[in-house]
């Protein structure tokens, strides 16, 4: 009897176990439900996180921002100590950034060349008037530089510049050489002519001193000329006055200070007058 009386006593037991059991995962899971409702609550209220990615000021960078502040560096400080790490600097964001955009320093000394020179091609004229569209081109590209003088090491001496050079004025060069009467045949040798003759004085005149002791320099190559003896360079001495600052090689400043605007216009007569001459038939010579 005592052993009957202790089975039933047992399953009582791990009945009452089984209950307790169950109250208690009921009440786990409800503890549970309460606490995500809490923080759900809690992340819609929190504020957001930032995420990783760009820097804020990252995300209005752009191409043409890059370009502009690039070439107000070179404006500033010159093509020599310009940097990539001098624009990233100045626009706030990280030298990779500008990557994003600009593959290269030399892309973007490209881009910077082009916005440097803007749109350089004249409305277009009469084919009689060829000399006057021509001289309308070569002033247009003397004043670009003249804004952006420090750009001028970059014209010419650098081929990465030949990028920069719009199609639309190489096409509008060589139809006007063409409508003007030049041959086909010529015409390779008659453009380069007219490139040359448009970067070439330019180039020269806005050069830079590229000495950092500027006012010694100066100084030094002023008094070169100034003592020079006259039994020797007769003709050199008795013009230094008119020739200094005024005449390529005899200059200690460049064309921002001293200006060769006339000998510049007397240099597009030279060089068109010559063109004229090549010109087959009546036009020519």
């Amino acid at each position: 009897m005592r052993k009957r009386a202790e089975l039933r006593v047992f399953p009582d037991i791990s009945r009452d176990r089984t209950d307790c059991s169950r109250v208690t995962l009921v009440r786990i899971h409800r503890r549970e439900l309460t606490l995500s409702r809490k923080e759900a609550s809690a992340a819609a209220t929190a504020p957001e996180k930032k995420r990783r990615g760009r820097a804020p000021k990252d995300q209005g960078l752009t191409r043409e921002r890059i370009v502009e502040a690039a070439l107000a560096l070179i404006d500033a400080k010159g093509y020599a100590s310009f940097s990539l790490r001098d624009v990233a600097r100045e626009l706030g964001v990280y030298p990779t950034a500008i990557y994003w955009h600009v593959p290269s320093r030399d892309e973007l000394l490209v881009e910077v060349i082009a916005a440097a020179l803007g749109d350089l091609v004249p409305p277009t004229l009469p084919a009689v008037r060829w000399r006057d569209w021509l001289k309308e081109l070569f002033n247009r590209y003397r004043d670009a530089v003249a804004r952006h003088p420090n750009i001028a090491p970059l014209l010419g001496s650098q081929i990465i510049s030949n990028a920069s050079m719009n199609p639309v004025m190489v096409e509008a060069v060589l139809q006007t050489l063409l409508s003007a009467g030049f041959r086909p045949e010529d015409l390779i040798h008659v453009y380069n002519t007219v490139i040359t003759a448009m970067v070439g004085f330019v180039t020269l005149e806005f050069a830079g001193h590229g000495a950092d002791e500027r006012d010694a320099w100066e100084g030094r190559l002023r008094t070169r000329f100034e003592e020079l003896d006259p039994s020797a360079f007769p003709v050199l001495t008795s013009n230094v006055k008119r020739l200094s600052n005024q005449a390529f090689i005899v200059r200690w400043k460049g064309g921002t200070n001293s200006s060769l605007k006339q000998s510049h216009e007397r240099y597009i007569d030279v060089v068109l007058d010559g063109l004229q001459r090549q010109l087959p038939g009546p036009g020519g010579s």
